[in-house]
């Protein structure tokens, strides 16, 4: 089985300098934007205008003509995250969620962004 049939992207979120990919497992790769001429040189419209492809092995961004795989992505950069659970209020996580929803991204998606900012302002 190849590594692009056993994780499937979820969602994709971003942030100044990386992209987030979430998979069926609940992980999160987090990728530099470095990774392609394309990615990095892109404007956060034409970053923003992606759709996913082959049911969730790929990302395909229309205004760039850029395509990258999991399969890609594991490979150039090694195994996934490592998942971290945290408990957190319910009321505290539906206002992630409603945030992580208007800014189109995934609530781990969201948690990670926040984390590595703060870590690394």
């Amino acid at each position: 089985m190849s590594t692009s049939a056993k994780f499937l992207i979820t969602s994709v979120g971003f942030a100044k300098d990386r992209l987030f990919v979430e998979l069926s497992t609940g992980r999160v790769l987090v990728v530099p934007l470095s990774y392609t001429k394309r990615l990095i040189n892109a404007s956060e419209k034409e970053l923003k205008e992606y759709r996913l492809v082959g049911n969730g092995r790929g990302i395909y961004f229309p205004l760039i003509d850029e395509d990258i795989s999991v399969e890609g992505i594991i490979r150039d950069f090694g195994n996934e995250v490592k998942r971290v659970n945290i408990s957190l209020p319910i009321l505290f996580l539906d206002e992630i969620d409603l945030y992580a929803k208007e800014h189109h991204l995934s609530r781990s998606a969201l948690l990670q962004i926040a984390t590595s900012e703060y870590i690394n302002p």
